[in-house]
């Protein structure tokens, strides 16, 4: 506990003096003389109050100069504050809260060892120093099982069963783990509390500052490089993000590392057993002031279903692991595409079967669409598409809602000037229809429109399409159905007038809805030139093929990152009570069914080891699903914060760069921190006041009465009497 002494305490025995000022005036007080005068009423009582008001001023004086004299003495004893005696004082309870940061980005070499590795050391000898008589809770980056949290226990016990700390997913920031280490040490009674904190205090890991203790003192290790010399991947993609084999894709990759400075990278293309498909070559990623550059490589990728897209960093640096990432691609699977119409040549359905079946039914290897024209969708149809001349009848209504409920996507062109026969449409079917459309169409004079851009730009149905190959902005349209926005469907395509007048907004077209289970993407005009160029513009065809082929979130091709869950769920699913999922090293664990929201799920706990997990049918093996488990990328983005901005300054905070530096800390809290300041300030304000005292004599000289009674009548003295 805090606590005050002195520096020279031998010259407290000079604090008898300060009574001398009431000694002396003891010694030589002097009585009044006696003297005869005449009976004078008024001069006898001038006389007696005189000498109490002296007698008075005298006492306050005798007692400044008593306390003036008691503390110079106090100052010269030179009184000063300790702050600590030490880590924690003997023969009194002591506990300790010790936060590691056990993330990827300690992985950082420092003069040629991990930043972990320095870590452990440290930890290891405040448990056998410092913290040898405390009770010690270790908190590590991932939270603990759920009902397991963690508990004091004796430093020894915890030294005796010490393991070497290891890197570990941390899907939750550090920050939040020094908040349930605060919140033990406040729930628990102790002379001494420490909170010790190990980290880089790497940006992501600290997003908001930490929270303090009710009571005792925080410790923070800033552990983290001036300088790192590092850079890594930190995402890789495709785009699309279900590429077709055979047409053309890109693989994004974003590199983040020390800023201004350039490091080569290579794209590569296996599959799942390591056999390498594809080469792109090298590109030179150049780092910008922030520290980050996208790359983007042209890839063609050949007919496989599962594939691994991976990014290499060329070169060494300071952290190894992030230097390489991938990405597990599956083909989509075919799709049976039912064709509500008459693709017969010289009709405007011609072109939209085209786009969907190019080869025409030789269905080249990869291809991912079946295309079959029908009158109705087909019982095994995946998608539905259709060229809406006409509202259709109450029965493909129903039938096309029921089919979009279940699951199916359903592709829809609407002429324009259907628009004004809805108000015409009976009730039921209106309302069945506009489940499906974006939403009620409306009256409206359309201007004609040349201009089209994407409205959604994180929509990855349309990613890459803004680029100027694609010429978007090419597309024109004369007419279309005007709807009006509706939060449930999401615009995609947005026109724009070609003369735009005061009053006019653009139109969307071309929206997508989920309906139940499925999606309904509807454009609002035909694939005629009476209405527009779209089916002769370079998006039409890729556009068309996303649309159908199977959403990404039902795809059996999964990407997580350390420490989280393992999942499959799906309605492909249905059927199976049970799967075993194969793990990187071979290791086979079973894997019951849980029904959620009417679909099996099946969960295998939080991956705890990069690599690739297979979803196996429990007697067969031939994959159903692969989950791609990565580590951490934003661990890869080495900024970080000063700890020292991350909390409030306080006396009870230290921040330390290393051991020695903590150990001269810990070191200073058990010398005395001088307070001369306030016995120096009486000081000063006591000789002000004696003076002032000691002046007061002329200040207090009496003035009689009578003095005044002459001015009051406008009179002298002299000229009364």
């Amino acid at each position: 506990m805090a606590g005050l002494t002195f520096l020279f305490s031998a010259a407290l025995w000079g604090l008898p003096l300060a009574g001398l000022p009431v000694l002396l005036h003891l010694l030589f007080r002097r009585k009044s003389p006696v003297m005869q005068f005449s009976t004078i009423r008024f001069i006898k009582a001038s006389v007696q109050h005189t000498a109490a008001r002296k007698r008075v001023r005298r006492w306050l004086l005798l007692a400044c100069r008593a306390i003036l004299l008691a503390l110079l003495i106090a100052a010269v004893a030179q009184p000063a504050k300790i702050l600590a005696t030490g880590w924690t004082k003997s023969g009194n309870a002591a506990i300790a809260a010790v936060v590691v940061d056990t993330s990827y980005s300690m992985q950082l070499q420092e003069k040629r060892q991990p930043l972990l590795a320095s870590a452990d050391a440290m930890v290891r000898d405040l448990l056998g120093d410092q913290l040898r008589e405390a009770k010690v809770a270790l908190f590590r980056s991932p939270p603990p099982e759920s009902g397991h949290p963690e508990q004091l226990r004796r430093a020894s016990e915890i030294l005796s069963q010490w393991t070497p700390l290891a890197p570990q997913g941390n899907p939750r920031p550090l920050v939040d783990r020094v908040a349930a280490a605060v919140d033990l040490l406040d729930r628990e009674h102790a002379d001494d509390k420490w909170l010790v904190v190990f980290s880089d205090f790497q940006k992501r890991e600290f997003p908001s500052q930490m929270p303090q203790s009710k009571s005792g003192r925080m410790v923070l290790i800033d552990l983290h490089a001036e300088r790192p010399r590092s850079a890594g991947i930190a995402k890789v993609a495709i785009e699309p993000a279900q590429p077709t084999p055979g047409i053309g894709s890109e693989a994004v990759v974003d590199v983040v590392g020390e800023p201004n400075t350039t490091r080569p990278v290579t794209v590569t293309v296996s599959n799942t057993a390591g056999a390498k498909l594809l080469d792109s070559g090298v590109q030179v990623a150049n780092l910008d002031a922030a520290g980050r550059a996208r790359l983007r490589f042209p890839v063609r990728l050949p007919a496989q279903r599962w594939m691994l897209l991976t990014a290499t960093l060329q070169g060494e640096d300071d952290m190894s692991w992030d230097n390489t990432r991938s990405q597990l691609i599956e083909t989509p699977p075919r799709q049976i595409v039912s064709f509500l119409g008459n693709p017969a040549p010289g009709t405007m359905q011609r072109a939209v079967w085209l786009a969907l079946d190019p080869a025409e039914g030789s269905r080249p290897e990869g291809w991912s669409l079946q295309v079959r024209q029908a009158n109705d969708v087909a019982p095994d149809a995946n998608v539905a598409v259709l060229i809406a001349d006409e509202w259709p009848d109450d029965a493909r209504t129903a039938r096309l809602l029921a089919f979009a409920r279940g699951g199916g996507t359903i592709i829809w062109f609407i002429r324009p000037g259907l628009e004004e026969t809805w108000a015409a449409l009976p009730a039921n079917r209106r309302a069945a229809l506009a489940q499906m459309l974006p939403s009620e169409p409306v009256r409206s004079t359309v201007a004609p429109v040349s201009a089209v851009s994407v409205a959604a730009p994180q929509e990855p149905l349309l990613a890459g399409f803004a680029d100027d190959r694609f010429q978007i902005h090419s597309i024109v349209v004369r007419r279309l159905v005007p709807f009006i926005g509706d939060p449930a469907a999401t615009l995609l395509l947005n026109s724009f007038p070609q003369d735009p007048k005061p009053g006019v907004r653009p139109h969307g077209l071309l929206y997508r809805r989920a309906v139940g289970a499925g999606t309904v993407f509807t454009f609002a005009t035909l694939p005629d030139r009476q209405f527009t160029n779209l089916p002769l513009h370079p998006l039409f065809l890729p556009l068309l093929v996303r649309m159908a082929q199977r959403p990404p979130a039902r795809g059996d091709a999964q990407n997580i990152e350390l420490g989280q869950p393992l999942v499959l769920s799906g309605r492909q699913f249905e059927g199976l009570s049970a799967l075993t999922v194969q793990g990187p090293q071979g290791d086979l664990t079973a894997v019951n069914a849980v029904r959620e929201n009417g679909s099996p799920s099946f969960a295998a706990g939080p991956a705890q080891t990069p690599g690739l997990y297979t979803w196996l049918k429990p007697s067969g093996s031939e994959p159903l699903a692969i989950t791609n488990v990565q580590l951490p990328a934003a661990e890869s983005e080495l900024f970080f914060s000063p700890a020292q901005t991350l909390i409030p300054p306080a006396d009870n905070v230290i921040v330390a760069r290393s051991v020695a530096e903590l150990q001269s800390h810990v070191a200073s809290l058990g010398e005395p921190e001088p307070h001369w300041t306030l016995p120096i300030a009486i000081v000063l304000l006591l000789l002000c006041l004696e003076a002032l005292m000691a002046s007061m004599s002329k200040l207090w000289r009496p003035i009689g009465l009578g003095a005044w009674l002459p001015r009051m009548r406008g009179q002298s003295p002299r000229s009364m009497s």
